[in-house]
C-alpha cells in the first residue's frame, strides 16, 4: 500500500511582520518570514515605503497563500515604520 502524494508547503512563509526603515541609500523593508529588501532610492518617505511594503505582503499573501491581508502601522524611533499583518476579510 502506498502513501498519498505528500502536500507541498509554500516555498515562502506567511507574513506576519513588516518593517519600512530609512537607510542610506534610500528606504528598505524587511518582511518577518519572508525575506529583506535592497535599499530603494525612488522611494522618498514614508507614506511611500508603507505602501509599497503593504503591496508587497498583500500580493505575497494573495499569490502564495491564498489570503487576504491587512496591515496596521505604526511609528518608531527615528523615523521607521512597523505593520503588523492580520488575516483580513473576503473582498
Amino acid at each position: 500500500m502506498g502513501r498519498g502524494k505528500k502536500q507541498q508547503r509554500p516555498a515562502i512563509g506567511m507574513p506576519t511582520r513588516v518593517l519600512a526603515a530609512p537607510v542610506a541609500g534610500g528606504w528598505a523593508q524587511s518582511i518577518a518570514g519572508v525575506a529583506c529588501g535592497r535599499p530603494d532610492p525612488a522611494i522618498a518617505d514614508a507614506a511611500q515605503a508603507e505602501a509599497v511594503a503593504t503591496e508587497t505582503v498583500t500580493a505575497i499573501a494573495r499569490d502564495r497563500h491564498g489570503r487576504t491581508v491587512e496591515i496596521e502601522w505604526e511609528p518608531l524611533p527615528g523615523g521607521a515604520r512597523a505593520g503588523h499583518v492580520r488575516e483580513g476579510g473576503l473582498r
